[in-house]
């Protein structure tokens, strides 16, 4: 099947990796060239055109802090621009199409695949903007994605394919280095369904990293005098060093439960015992924050879908080997047996679940490709499900011997469905005309939701509103993300993810109406049609933010960053 696959890539916040779907059907990571199953997700631009990414890399934070970028992932999605890295600003989805041209050269080096088509992990808590920049991270790598897929749904799926799980319902616990996202997902024998979601994008492993690195600082001062902003303030050098002994620290404390950390400043040493107790005591508020999403998605979870009972808990990420974790989560949920709370190569299982779900996608195009040559039909026109048996069968037979497969394998491939959630909430900003701010003489804003938070996906909704002011020329449909449950919301609870444009043929009066229709895709893009039924004006716009880099952007960077050598 060589030359034929479709990769699954862990675009992780602080390490990636990139695996396959072997000849046998069973996922595999690839390692990188330094033989590792994980790359550190840290760019260094040591010129112009040649660039570092991975362990190297890391290093380089100590030596030249101010030509590596680490953590770029919790700005993806962002209106930022990096500063003197490069000949021009850099996005975050250029910083990231880096790491992804990193990985995937390693993996074509090591298995002598052409690596093109690919499927992408994100946080299940991302949203429009972050999944749009992932996707577009991708395209300057050079690299066809044909999925984002949410880490906890990609881990689901691949222990739901390892057998270990059957008609549960599980809560999936994905702590990585810069993200958590707390998630319950139904798990059947052919189906996937996402229930509901809690996260939060800027919490993760890192946050522990820095709390200890703080506290080890303060435990250095009060032995030397020395100010601990004279550490990780004014010493970039040495603020690295901190957080790379911290960073060491918090995984020998996974197995043992104590730790030496010798902390050098100049010529004044310390060897600082820390024991685990003490780790979880400087962290405790950080753990907090994870189980008080988990107990909120759990009552979500229990209040809106049902869904009262879980059976089995994975743990995900990285971070979850930290030993606090499945010891608070015991003592969160007593009445689940503590072999019902897994933790099973947490670090690999979103990658290893992209490769699975990558294959499906491959073994999908295959069939519906095979079903338009029969009958004649356009393949994006094909839909498996409402072929004819016949027709299906001689499909699903002629993709396995291409292929190697058995056909009953390629059946119940086609047959898997996942369905995921919305984890935002997107509507538009109307006015009501009869509340008017005496202060400002402003109609009063607010947000009308049109797709609430966890919501299945892909899906559809529509409403119709109004113009506000007599002789209109047009509208503005201001179109906005947030993470609210009501239908209409106030107007500081969200955020413009972007607009469209409606422009009327001629000038229309007070209340004419104008309809708005909001699609998300099944990997949480969306797209606004809105359409004047009285002049036929219309605007159809995939939402971008200046975030989002126009197809034109695309070109030129993509063009910019293949000239340069990643290794």
């Amino acid at each position: 099947m060589a030359g034929n696959r479709v990769f699954g890539i862990d675009l992780g916040t602080t390490y990636s990796c990139i695996a396959r779907v072997d000849d046998a059907g069973k996922p595999e990571i690839i390692l990188n060239s330094e033989g590792d199953a994980t790359t550190p997700s840290v760019v260094y631009f040591e010129t112009s055109d040649n660039i570092v990414v991975g362990k190297t890399a890391k290093e380089e934070l100590k030596l030249s802090p101010d030509k590596v970028v680490s953590k770029i992932k919790r700005s993806m999605g962002e209106e930022i621009r990096l500063e003197g890295f490069a000949d021009t600003p850099l996005t975050p989805q250029e910083v990231s199409s880096y790491i992804l041209r990193k990985v995937v050269k390693d993996a074509e080096e090591q298995t002598g695949d052409t690596v093109k088509d690919v499927v992408i992990t994100c946080p299940a808590y991302f949203g429009v903007a972050h999944r749009e920049a992932t996707k577009q991270a991708g395209t300057l790598a050079g690299l066809d994605v044909r999925y984002v897929i949410p880490e906890p749904t990609a881990a689901a799926y691949y222990y739901a394919a390892s057998g270990d799980l059957k008609d549960q319902t599980i809560l999936v616990y994905d702590l990585g280095g810069g993200t958590f996202d707390v998630t319950v997902i139904d798990v059947k024998d052919n189906a996937i369904d996402v229930v509901c979601v809690k996260g939060d994008d800027h919490l993760g492993g890192d946050n522990w990293d820095q709390a200890l690195a703080q506290w080890l600082a303060e435990q250095f001062s009060r032995e030397h005098g020395v100010d601990p902003d004279d550490l990780l303030v004014d010493d970039e050098e040495m603020r690295q060093e901190l957080l790379a002994l911290a960073e060491g620290a918090k995984k020998s404390l996974s197995s043992k439960l104590s730790q030496t950390v010798p902390v050098r400043f100049g010529a004044k040493r310390s060897r600082i015992e820390l024991t685990r107790d003490t780790f979880d005591e400087i962290t405790s508020e950080l753990l907090n924050r994870t189980c008080g999403l988990t107990e909120e998605v759990v009552a979500t979870a229990r209040d809106e879908h049902n869904k009262g009972r879980l059976d089995q808990i994975l743990l995900v990420g990285g971070s979850t080997y930290m030993a606090q974790v499945r010891e608070r989560l015991i003592g969160l949920f007593p009445s689940l047996a503590a072999d019902k709370i897994q933790l099973v190569e947490p670090h690999l299982a979103v990658a290893k679940g992209a490769a699975l779900y990558a294959h499906k996608c491959f073994v999908d195009g295959e069939v519906e490709k095979k079903i338009a040559e029969q009958t004649g039909a356009d393949v994006a026109d094909v839909a498996v499900d409402a072929t004819p048996e016949h027709v299906r069968m001689r499909a699903e037979q002629s993709v396995a011997r291409a292929h190697g497969m058995d056909a009953r394998q390629v059946r119940r491939m086609t047959q898997q469905v996942i369905r995921n959630v919305t984890s935002k909430s997107f509507g538009v900003v109307v006015v009501d005309p009869d509340q008017v701010d005496a202060a400002t003489g402003k109609m009063r804003e607010f947000v009308e939701n049109l797709i609430i938070l966890d919501s299945k996906v892909p899906t559809k909704a529509t409403t119709t509103l109004g113009t506000v002011v007599e002789g209109q020329r047009g509208v503005n449909v201001r179109c906005m993300e947030n993470t609210e449950r009501e239908r209409t919301v106030e107007l500081d609870t969200s955020t413009q993810i972007g607009n469209a444009i409606v422009n009327f043929a001629r000038a229309l009066p007070q209340g004419s109406p104008v309809e708005v229709e909001f699609s998300l895709s099944a990997d949480g893009l969306l797209s606004v049609h809105a359409t004047d039924p009285t002049t036929g004006g219309q605007a159809d716009t995939q939402i971008k933010t200046g975030a989002i880099l126009s197809t034109e952007e695309i070109a030129e960077k993509k063009a910019l960053a293949m000239s340069v050598s990643v290794s």
